[in-house]
Parts: C-alpha cells; structure tokens; sequence
C-alpha cells in the first residue's frame, strides 16, 4: 500500500478484522437490516428499480421465446453457438 510521503513508494500492511458472528442465517441478517433501518446489506430503492428496469424486458422476451435462453451443462464451455473454434 501506498504510504505517506513518496507515492511510488509501497509498504507492507497486515489486514485485521474481526467479523462478527451472528446466530442468524444470511438471510434473517438481511432482514434484520431492513427491520431495523441499516442499510449495509441491502441496496438503495432507486438501484433496485433501475435494476428491474434493465431485467424486466429480457424476462419478457425469455416469457415470449423471442430471446431464446441457451442451455449448458455446468463447467463446459458455454452453449454449442457461442464456442469461437
């Protein structure tokens, strides 16, 4: 990392964290953050819509068949059209 003085200058740094251990699962801290008004793990209203936004017509075009979705096995290299031999 970058130190004070010299930018090109890079010193070793050791990374301490304590992450807290909490009895709930995943899920039930997400909805604890909701609950209780802490935004860490959840994301803004307007990024959640813009992101419904962009979704939304390729569900539809999937709904339609007008987008086709290619299906492949896990761990090959992609659908049979998009290999570049």
């Amino acid at each position: 990392m970058n130190g004070p003085g010299d930018v090109l200058s890079l010193d070793r740094a050791t990374l301490q964290a304590e992450l807290s251990g909490s009895e709930l699962l995943p899920y039930g801290e997400v909805l604890e953050g909701v609950l209780t008004g802490d935004p860490l793990l959840s994301v803004r209203a307007d990024t959640a819509e813009d992101c419904w936004r962009i979704l939304e017509p390729v569900l539809k075009a999937w709904a339609r068949d007008s987008a086709p979705l290619e299906e492949y096995a896990a761990g090959s290299d992609g659908p049979e059209g998009w290999r570049a031999d």
